[in-house]
This record gives C-alpha cells, structure tokens and sequence, in this order.
C-alpha cells in the first residue's frame, strides 16, 4: 500500500508552485520593465494550465494508464520550473508556468485516483480528506513561502523551490507506483464532448456548479488583486505571507465546520448559510473599501468571512453537482473543476484592467459574484420546491 504521506506530498506541490508567486509579482514587474498586466499572465495561464490538464486528464489516463500518466505530470512540472528559472524574458517564463500548470493538473487528479486505487473506495473516502486539508494548508503557506525567497534570494528561487518539489516526487514516486499491465482504451474527443454536454443540459448540475463558480472567483478576485493593493502597505516584506494565513485558514475553518453542519442541515441549507456568510463579508469589505483607507486589516479581515462561507457551500455545492450526474459522477467532477479554473484564469487577467478604473472595483466584483451565487443557487432551489408541490398536488 502506498504511504498517505506521499498522495498528501503529490496534492500541495501545484497549489504550492501556483499561489507562491503572488507576493513576487510586483518585482517581476518592476524588474522586467513591464505593467501589471502582463505580469498578472504568471497567475492566471497557470490557472488555464490547470483547467486545460483537469479537463484532459482523464483521457490520459485511459490512454495511458495511472503510472505514465503521474510520470508524465511530474516531468512536465519540473521542465515547467527549469525553464522559468533559468530565464529573463517574460515569454518563456510564461511557457515554463503553462508547463507548470499542466503537469500540476495531472498530479492533483492523480493524487486521487492513485489514493482510490491504492487503499480502496471506503478506506479512500476515510483519507481524502487528508488532502483536502493538505491542498487548503499548501494555499495558506505558499505566499509565506514565496515571500521569504523573493525577499532573501530573488523571484527566481521560488520556480527553483518548484522544479527541487517535483524531483523529489518524481524519484518517489518511480519507486512507490509500480509498473501494471494496463489495456489501452479509446476514448474519442467527440464522445468526451457529447458527455460533457448532457452535463450542461442537466438543470440542477448546470444550477450547482455555476454557483460554485462564482463563489470560487471571489477567492480568484481576491487572491489576484491583494499582491498589488497591499503593495507598499508595510515595511516587512513577509506581512503579507502571514495575512494570507487567515484567508486558507478561514477557508480550512468552514470545510471543517461543513462536514459537521451536514449532517444536520440538507445541501440547501448548507450552501444557503455559506451563501449569506460570503454576501456579508463582501459587503463589509467593499464598505470599508470605500470609506477607509486600504489596510492589511480591511482587506484579510472581511474577506476572510468570504472564504468561511466558501468552505462550508463549496463541499455541498461540489456534492450536489456531482450527485446529480448519476453515472458521470468523474466527468462531472473534472467539469467542475475547469469551469470554476478557466472562469478564474479570465478574471484573474481582468483584474488589472479593473483596478485601473478604480481600486474598489474589486470589492464590486467579489460583491457580484456572492450575488450572482446566492440568485442560481436560491433560483434552483425555489424552482425545486415548486416542482415538488406540483408532484404532491397531482
């Protein structure tokens, strides 16, 4: 059996490599001579990387079986690395984190397919939760980390740190995953389409996970635009790394708290308390925006509220997404997680464009996406009870 130790190793190396570059993004800037713009292309083509390798993850491995296939994902991490390491010009620099980003797709979904196949359905489910934790507590230390090399080495040091993860797990995980005789299997572009299309026609499916989009792009809104708002904010270079604690901490806070309301309260009720939790803290957060000067406090403190009630809606928004889709429960869950990251990956790069227009901007933006949210979520809901009363009455 293979150790945990080494699925939770495999889940942090992406989330890592993704959110450890945000607090060096201004002196890419500044030291490469170009506007926030460009720069902002570091964050969200890794996010595109990503949505690009959870959306074709599964072919690969039905092509080519779960041990080329977590080989092939390391590999292409680590060259990802190498190549934004070893170069000044922003280009290749982009490459090497598209590189990044889809090597880093093929290990988080690994990291559950491989936990399934090594221990089991039932002993898995009792251990996924490990790597969720492990993925929120990566996000939460990743800007530390990043802060620390920018400040005592260079930006360059944190895709060095990237390509050092990715070794170590290639060398494991060459002796851990064993080679398996594996029967190739076809699996057509047109027919990876046509499912994920009955996908889209399903209401509640379409319902769910448009919901848990928009609540996941405050987070992507935020996380993009914090690096440039807190800029000058402080003398230590390393505050924000311990700010943004709070924001994963708060997050690993309301999963927990989920999977404990749940057994209580039905998915609707869930996602409607996480729901009202992100509406108030957005809009706490874009008062304080407006009235007071931006601060570490007025920026973490409120948004942190956000990131509670994402953690309790998100598992019952995924949940209920995924139930609906009967037999295409892992298309449906590989659906999910591009369409939440391309919607992210589009945000993020606005995020500049809309901070020139003002600073607040941002605020209206998290504040739209609780809304939009709460009226799909509350939308389905509504629509459910009057179709049950229908039911009932004939």
């Amino acid at each position: 059996m293979i150790p945990i130790a080494y699925f939770i190793f495999l889940a942090m190396c992406s989330p890592i490599a993704l959110n450890a570059m945000l607090p060096a993004l201004p002196a890419i800037a500044e030291q490469l001579d170009i506007d926030s713009s460009m720069v902002q292309l570091n964050y969200s083509l890794y996010l595109a990387a990503l949505a690009l390798g959870q959306f074709s993850v599964g072919a690969v491995i039905t092509k080519l079986g779960n041990r080329s296939t977590i080989l092939l994902g390391i590999s292409t991490f680590i060259v990802g690395g190498l190549v934004a390491l070893i170069t000044n010009s922003l280009w290749l620099m982009l490459l090497g984190r598209i590189l990044q980003g889809i090597g880093g797709a093929f290990s988080m979904s690994m990291a559950r397919a491989l936990l399934v196949a090594s221990s089991g359905k039932d002993r898995a489910a009792q251990q996924m939760g490990y790597i969720v934790m492990a993925i929120a507590f990566s996000q939460s230390i990743a800007p530390l980390v990043g802060s620390t090399l920018n400040t005592h080495i260079g930006w360059q040091a944190i895709f060095a740190f990237s390509a050092i993860q990715g070794a170590i797990l290639l060398l494991f995980s060459l002796k851990l995953i064993k080679p398996a005789f594996e029967q190739p299997q076809k699996l057509t572009l047109s027919m990876m389409l046509n499912h994920y299309m009955s996908l889209i026609r399903q209401h509640s499916f379409s319902r769910y996970t448009m919901a848990n989009t928009f609540i996941a792009l405050c987070f992507y809104l935020f996380i993009s635009a914090s690096p440039h708002l807190t800029k000058g904010l402080s003398e230590n270079n390393l505050a924000y790394g311990y700010w943004f604690i709070l924001i994963s901490g708060t997050f690993m806070l309301g999963g927990y708290m989920s999977t404990l309301l749940n057994k209580r309260l039905s998915l609707d009720q869930s996602i409607q308390l996480g729901n009202s939790l992100c509406l108030l803290g957005a809009s706490i957060l874009l008062i304080l925006q407006i009235s007071l000067p931006t601060s570490f406090a007025s920026l973490f403190l409120p948004m942190s509220v956000v990131t509670l009630g994402r953690g309790i809606s998100q598992p019952s928004y995924q949940s209920a997404a995924i139930g609906a889709a009967d037999k295409l429960a892992g298309m449906a869950a590989g659906l999910i997680g591009f369409l939440q990251l391309s919607f992210g990956a589009v945000f993020a790069q606005a995020v500049p464009l809309m901070m020139d227009l003002h600073p607040s901007m941002i605020a209206f933006a998290i504040l739209g996406c609780t809304l939009l949210a709460k009226c799909y979520a509350q939308n389905y809901r509504n629509k459910k009870i009057a179709t049950d009363h229908a039911l009932i009455f004939f």
